[in-house]
């Protein structure tokens, strides 16, 4: 194994040595450059040495969320990290089963026809706040988690250090990334519903300074659900050049395509109180054509990254990415064929299978450079972030349409997941209602913390977005909009000694009336959305730096929130009010040397304090999908002779499906453990439990239908590293 002579990447390094130049260049799409590889090695660097995800356990110390290196207890608000070994340990493969682990955070299913991840958090929508390295992330797709490093979720507004949106706050995700060192790790993975997947990490030390890493995947997997399927494949090759020295160079490309068989789950019935709840079926049974639907996505994703150390003190990093995202849909989504309720519901009910059928091919290009840097003004220390973020958005959008034939209905207790359909059904399909976007928007950002008197520092930061966006129509005429927004963070840290940290912040956002590629006559006529997330809480890390546990009270309020004015059709009212508050508790690492925890706890009081239009009937209401208690807890314990055994509880409380509190989700309880055997450092085998006491539950919430979460399932892995 070869090991860096000069020092290691720097989320390795105990004192950070990042340093830059502003980075001049022009990429064609999904183009890229290299850097010369020999240069010079920065002098006086402290070093410590590279991590394994099983050292760093549950408990990360740094994240880069803030846009720098940055130690968890120096932000001042709530981030929860999860880890490459949480990750691990749980078999978590998407983005969502990784994000199970945090508290606070739903799901939404299909809503509006929409695939991909679809996430609440803190009672706000979150499918604008997705980002891949601290770059917005917004395309509709299953995100995979085979390159991530670790994940990490940003509570409460944003929108200085990301832009647009962030109203209950950031997922960003956090690409692995080559290393100096030689290894490899393939992971083979069955299970219940013929779940098949296998995964590579290589990684090489070319030279000291020059490193590849190339991360691939293949998930084939049938689902409990009858009909239903999975099939992806992704690779994601990484090369570093110049790492360690004053100038490195980083090249990315990320590649996943996915042909599934979509799931929209099962409508509601409305019980003897009024209240409608999910249709008591077999879990298995599904209500779409498995011989016609279809899910198939493709994302590519090329990334170039130069960053210059000018001295231990002082970088700058421009990144240059090039994103492209197709998709294609034709699902169905079921709903109930007249007035029925609970008591007159029977097997022979009608189900309509409802279309939903579209497409989409878009295109994100962003520059991104931030400058960091530290700094004195006679006793007074600094820690300054100044950045600046172009970016250009375009997206071609369409229904896909057979008016030759209809779906076929279906019954409740219909079990014909293949129903007979006409030759013309497989034929008869045009691209209509085409619409495009564009977009180009700028983000100007500066932010200082401020060490003022020993153990004291304040935090201030203020961030200015500009959006153009023009949107062509099928019908209609088109459309324009032109915005801008400040937005502000500020924040106070007591510190008393390098394992507490206690503070108050206080934050805003904004949400743009084209967040989500789309604009009609009443959003281009309308202000963006205001937010602002107020927050107290503490920081410490326990047992020599091996335990940490934080607690945050918050309100997160969204102050303007548009609705439909009833006088005027062509404007929407920015009248309308929310909030949430939140208390979280969190606690993860290591309590012994064999003995790892993670857990968090949120309870959430949401609310829609006011609503005008045809909102009205909502105000005082529970937003949708946000329930008052969620917690997840997992913990893992070494036993002697190679083995670990874990367990853990994610539990969810009831929620409501829509805004007026008429259909009720229920709470759950889910249970999973895991068994693990490591015959040797190099050779493992493991065996997950999902959901061990096999109880029926829905996880992903909509108002028109909702969709089952697993029953009991089975997956053996087997691990080689070498």
């Amino acid at each position: 194994m070869k090991k860096n002579k000069q020092r290691p990447p720097r989320q390795q390094v105990t004192k950070a040595a990042l340093t830059g130049v502003a980075l001049t260049m022009g990429m064609a799409s999904h183009s890229v450059w290299a850097q010369d590889a020999d240069a010079q090695a920065v002098p006086t660097i402290v070093i410590e040495g590279i991590k394994t995800h099983e050292q760093i356990g549950f408990k990360a110390d740094k994240t880069r969320v803030g846009k720098t290196d940055q130690a968890l207890k120096d932000i001042p608000q709530a981030v929860t990290v999860v880890t490459e070994q949480l990750i691990k340990d749980k078999n978590a493969d998407t983005l969502k089963e990784a994000l199970r682990n945090v508290a606070g955070i739903t799901f939404n299913a299909g809503e509006g026809g929409r695939i991909g991840d679809n996430i609440n958090m803190r009672g706000y929508s979150a499918v604008g706040d997705l980002y891949l390295d601290n770059i917005r992330d917004y395309a509709q797709y299953n995100r995979e988690t085979f390159n991530l490093e670790q994940i990490d979720v940003l509570k409460g507004a944003s929108s200085m250090l990301f832009g647009r949106g962030s109203t209950g706050g950031v997922i960003n995700q956090v690409s692995k990334i080559a290393k100096p060192v030689d290894s490899t790790e393939i992971n083979l993975t069955g299970g219940s519903n013929n779940y098949k997947r296998g995964t590579v990490d290589f990684n090489k030390a070319i030279t000291d300074n020059v490193a590849l890493r190339i991360n691939a995947m293949s998930t084939d997997a049938d689902s409990f659900r009858d009909g239903v399927k999975s099939r992806r494949w992704g690779f994601a090759p990484t090369l570093t050049i110049g790492s360690g020295t004053e100038n490195e160079v980083t090249l990315s490309y990320y590649y996943l395509k996915e042909n599934n068989i979509p799931d929209f789950g099962v409508p509601y019935v409305r019980g003897a109180d009024g209240v409608s709840r999910p249709v008591d079926v077999p879990i298995e049974r599904f209500y779409g054509m498995s011989n016609a639907n279809y899910e198939n996505n493709k994302t590519g994703i090329a990334t170039v990254s130069y960053t210059h150390l000018f001295s231990n003190d002082s970088s700058i990093k421009t990144t240059l990415r090039d994103a492209r995202y197709h998709r294609d849909l034709n699902a169905v989504a079921p709903r109930l064929i007249g007035n029925w309720t609970s008591a007159t519901i029977n097997d022979k009910t009608p189900v309509n299978r409802q279309r939903q059928a579209r497409g989409a091919k878009e295109h994100q290009t962003t520059w991104q450079t931030d400058f960091n840097t530290k700094f004195e003004t006679g006793s007074v220390k600094h820690e300054l972030l100044a950045g600046v973020e172009l970016m250009r958005e375009t997206s071609n959008r369409w229904s896909n349409t057979n008016t030759a034939v209809a779906n076929p209905a279906t019954t409740i207790g219909s079990d014909n997941t293949n129903p007979t359909l006409p030759s013309r059904y497989y034929t008869n399909w045009t691209r209509t209602a085409p619409n495009s976007y564009k977009a180009t928007s700028y983000g100007l950002y500066v932010q200082d913390t401020v060490e003022f008197i020993p153990k004291w520092k304040v935090l201030a930061g203020l961030r200015y977005d500009h959006l153009k966006a023009d949107y062509t129509r099928s019908t209609g005429g088109d459309l324009h909009m032109n915005v801008g927004a400040l937005s502000g963070r500020a924040g106070l840290l007591y510190q008393p000694n390098d394992n507490s940290t206690y503070y108050l912040s206080y934050s805003t956002g904004f949400n743009s009336t084209a967040e989500a590629y789309q604009l009609d006559d009443r959003l281009a006529n309308t202000d963006p959305e205001k937010t602002r997330n107020m927050e107290i809480g503490a920081k410490w890390n326990l047992f020599n730096n091996k335990l940490a546990v934080r607690t945050s009270l918050s309100r997160s309020e969204k102050t303007n929130e548009r609705n439909t004015d009833l006088a005027d059709p062509d404007v929407y009212l920015l009248s309308g009010k929310r909030h949430t508050d939140a208390w979280e508790l969190e606690v993860t690492g290591r309590i012994t040397d064999k003995w790892d925890v993670f857990f968090n706890y949120a309870y959430m009081r949401a609310k829609i304090d006011k609503a005008a239009g045809t909102a009205a009937n909502t105000q005082g209401m529970t937003p949708r999908n946000t329930p008052k208690s969620s917690a997840s807890l997992w913990t893992t314990y070494k036993l002697p002779y190679g083995f670990k055994v874990g367990a853990g509880i994610e539990y969810v409380g009831k929620r409501y499906a829509n805004d007026t509190e008429s259909v009720l989700v229920g709470g759950y309880t889910r249970v999973d453990a895991l068994v693990e055997y490591n015959v040797n450092k190099w050779l493992g085998v493991k065996l997950n439990v999902k959901n061990l006491l096999n109880r029926k539950y829905y996880e992903g919430v909509y108002q028109g239908n909702v969709t089952p979460g697993t029953p009991r399932a089975f997956e053996l892995s087997l691990t080689a590293k070498f």
